[in-house]
């Protein structure tokens, strides 16, 4: 996870009308001072995807998320009942993007017993609801969990929690470890597939924060994960003919970087200890990096994030989604005023909706939507 803070500051004795406004505005939401001027927003970016067959549903899309970039904000939230309910209550609208893991369905975690059968039918059954569904991966280490008291078993996709080894793996194509690998890549594509034959895109996003190193995937350098990075993107892609993926990585450090030819999305986590921080010196970082070649998306957030507010300072994120069990602890009056901005998309204002075999599916009733339920998906 990543914290960041950025200090708001006036830098005018004079300043017109309408930065007064802004200014006015973002105290009132407990923010402090803003920062003026406002960034420009971000280039225009095309809508092409790198996987050059991808289906008519992973293009529709990403064109839709283009088009509304630097004009709106998608809402997202990973699933949680409870943040989901409080989200409604509180606004009474509901968030574009539903987020989870197949975390439990790594071998190694099915191995000792973890049951996600059903998890991803649920997750297909909440896109034929209208909501966009986005999946990441706590993969579970292939082998060497320590299951320790300090290092059980479940917290294998940790680096501390296991003694495998990525880059020994990835350098011997003949190892039992590179095609334990393979195994756990074919365990997710089986999953990945039940969605492609739904008719539904993934906004896809492996392998996330590798550069923090906490993660045994990127706990050996740049080099094996942007190895093992193309290595999951061509098994999926050309072994498992999955183009249904929408392909987003999640990380700030340029040396990390998979390529563009392999990453449709860029994609920051963040857990600020100041929730109204507009995340201003992540956005232009990565914005120096990508000139307008990729879009940028807010992939994890602690809590829900100050997006009028960011989008003031000219940081146009085209998609956030706040973590499962942040956002149920966020005041009403917040989640409302984000919610409710105009410049934040939520489901219902998507012109289209995602059933299988229809991009154009009204979405459900609260009385009737299965994310609202106790009875929904579970991850």
């Amino acid at each position: 996870m990543i914290a960041s803070t950025h200090p708001f500051f006036c830098q005018r004795v004079s300043v017109s009308l309408t930065v007064m406004i802004a200014l006015i505005a973002s105290m009132v939401h407990g923010a402090g001072l803003a920062s003026a001027p406002a960034l420009p927003p971000p280039a225009t970016v095309r809508a092409t995807l790198v996987d050059p067959q991808a289906t008519a549903a992973a293009r529709t899309l990403m064109a839709r998320l283009v088009a509304d970039y630097g004009k709106g904000t998608w809402s997202g939230q990973y699933y949680d009942t409870n943040d989901l309910i409080h989200i409604h209550a509180a606004s009474g609208l509901k968030p574009a993007i539903i987020g989870a893991d197949f975390m439990d369905y790594s071998p190694s975690r099915v191995a000792f017993g973890s049951q996600p059968a059903g998890f991803t039918e649920s997750m297909i059954t909440l896109s034929q609801a209208g909501y966009v569904v986005t999946m990441s991966w706590h993969w579970n280490a292939p082998s060497g969990l320590l299951d320790t008291h300090d290092q059980p078993w479940w917290r294998g996709f940790y680096a501390a929690a296991s003694t495998f080894d990525v880059a020994t793996a990835l350098a011997d194509t003949n190892s039992v470890e590179y095609a334990r690998i393979l195994r756990d890549i074919d365990a997710i594509a089986m999953q990945l597939k039940k969605f492609s034959e739904a008719g539904v895109p993934v906004l896809w996003r492996p392998l996330h924060e590798a550069d923090g190193g906490w993660f045994w995937w990127g706990a050996k350098g740049p080099g094996p994960l942007k190895a093992l990075w193309r290595l999951l993107y061509h098994r999926l892609t050309d072994y498992h003919h999955l183009h249904n993926l929408i392909w987003v990585y999640t990380g700030e450090k340029p040396d990390w970087y998979p390529g563009n030819d392999v990453v449709d999305i860029i994609g920051v986590d963040a857990y600020p200890k100041n929730p109204g921080d507009t995340l201003l010196s992540q956005w232009q970082g990565i914005q120096t990096r990508v000139k307008g070649e990729k879009l940028v998306a807010l992939t994890e957030f602690g809590g829900v994030p100050e997006v009028e507010r960011m989008q003031a300072s000219g940081v146009w994120w085209a998609y956030f989604v706040s973590w499962s069990g942040t956002t149920k602890s966020v005041p009403d009056a917040t989640v409302a005023r984000v919610y409710r901005t105009p410049s934040v998309i939520t489901l219902d204002q998507l012109s289209y909706h995602l059933n299988a075999g229809s991009l154009n599916q009204p979405a459900a009733t609260p009385g009737s939507d299965p994310a609202l339920s106790e009875g929904g998906a579970t991850p």
